[in-house]
């Protein structure tokens, strides 16, 4: 009778062990700086859909406001994926109709300016004056930026939002 109490109780630990983990996000990555990362590649959404997934989880798309955190990011793709995705971060340049090369963009969660960026050669270039969200490239020129139609579907990149003690 012990020996079948014992194995039930093995059996309802590795469910709840194997429950617990499956309910864990898969895609969590923290590299020496401190920078957390949250990437999606399995679904696809457009950018206001990934802006809505992110903040679902209790993040926000990642806004790569400097070099540092633009290298943490691409270490994090580089350690973790193994086929190229293109991934939805958090600029637009709010609807702007301007085919022009240095047309602002916006982080969407703080609202700043852009200031720092790491655009792909030709862009942003606004084809067709529908590409107003940003996304980051693995596959054609590797970790750099482009602008795209915001109705694409893509997987995306979430980061922590920032907590109120450092706001």
């Amino acid at each position: 009778m012990s020996t079948l109490r014992l194995l039930a109780l093995c059996v309802v630990l590795m469910a709840t062990i194997f429950d617990c983990a499956l309910s864990e996000p898969k895609r969590y990555r923290v590299v020496h700086t401190g920078s957390t990362f949250y990437i999606e590649t399995e679904q696809k959404y457009n950018w206001f859909q990934a802006l809505h997934e992110c903040a679902r989880r209790g993040y926000k798309l990642a806004e790569l406001q400097d070099k540092q955190k633009t290298l943490d990011l691409e270490l994090v793709m580089q350690s973790y994926l193994d086929k190229p995705f293109n991934l939805w971060l958090g600029a637009n340049d709010e609807f702007n109709t301007k085919q022009d090369y240095k047309r602002s963009f916006y982080w969407s969660f703080s609202g700043k300016r852009m200031t720092y960026s790491n655009w792909s050669r030709d862009n942003p270039d606004n084809y067709k004056s529908n590409e107003h969200c940003v996304h980051i490239w693995t596959e054609r020129e590797r970790f750099a930026w482009n602008d795209l139609d915001c109705t694409k579907k893509l997987g995306y990149v979430c980061e922590d939002k920032p907590s109120k003690a450092s706001s």
